[in-house]
This record gives structure tokens, C-alpha cells and sequence, in this order.
């Protein structure tokens, strides 16, 4: 009964590892620009912690975990930046469900002329 027990647990304990980190998506920005990207940021539209990285140089990428409120609704994910002297970038893409992720990794990809988004889904 012991082992039984134990072994609940640690399947429990596997299966929520998102208890750690909350509800949310891992992220990877890539600037494949030949200019340093400014201020680039991550947010959802409906009031996530917005991931900030300050520089992004040409060819080098940043990730992390975009941790999101549940119950929040359904809503798109905001990525934000600015390139030397011009005017703030915005893209919205990719849609999420009352806060939970529909996808496992968001990659995106910044041209110098667009921006790519690559979808990891958990299956």
C-alpha cells in the first residue's frame, strides 16, 4: 500500500510540473536582423507579466516562460520592439484560451522586413 501511495505521488507530481511555473508558454525570440532590436517584450493582451529584454543583437536569440492568468479569457500574444530610430513594432499572433496555452513553444523569428512565427504543439 505504501508503494502504491508513493507511486501516486510521483505521477502527480510528474504531471503538474506546471505548479512550479503556473499557467503559461515557453518562448524563444530570434532577431535575424542585421540590427539591434530595443525593448523587446512579450505580453498577452489580456494582462499577462510582460517578459522584457532590453538589447537583442543581430543573430543572438533570448527565451524564457510567459506566465499567464487563468480565467483570463481567450486573447492573442503581443511582441513588441523597436529598431534603431524607428517607431515601435507591434505584432499580434497565435490565440490562447481562457488563459491556457494552445501550444507548447512559441518561436519567433524577426526578419528585417516580417516576423515568423513557429508553433510547438504538445502532441
Amino acid at each position: 500500500m505504501g508503494k502504491f501511495i508513493g507511486l501516486l505521488i510521483c505521477a502527480f507530481i510528474m504531471n503538474s510540473c506546471n505548479l512550479f511555473e503556473g499557467t503559461g508558454v515557453d518562448f524563444e525570440i530570434k532577431n535575424n536582423t542585421n540590427a539591434v532590436l530595443h525593448n523587446v517584450q512579450l505580453k498577452t493582451n489580456k494582462g499577462s507579466k510582460t517578459k522584457i529584454f532590453n538589447r537583442l543583437e543581430p543573430g543572438k536569440s533570448v527565451s524564457g516562460f510567459l506566465k499567464m492568468k487563468k480565467g483570463k479569457g481567450n486573447g492573442g500574444y503581443v511582441l513588441q520592439y523597436e529598431r534603431e530610430e524607428e517607431k515601435a513594432e507591434k505584432i499580434i499572433n497565435e490565440k490562447f484560451s481562457d488563459g491556457n496555452a494552445m501550444s507548447h513553444k512559441l518561436i519567433f523569428e524577426i526578419e528585417a522586413d516580417t516576423v515568423y512565427l513557429d508553433i510547438e504543439h504538445y502532441y
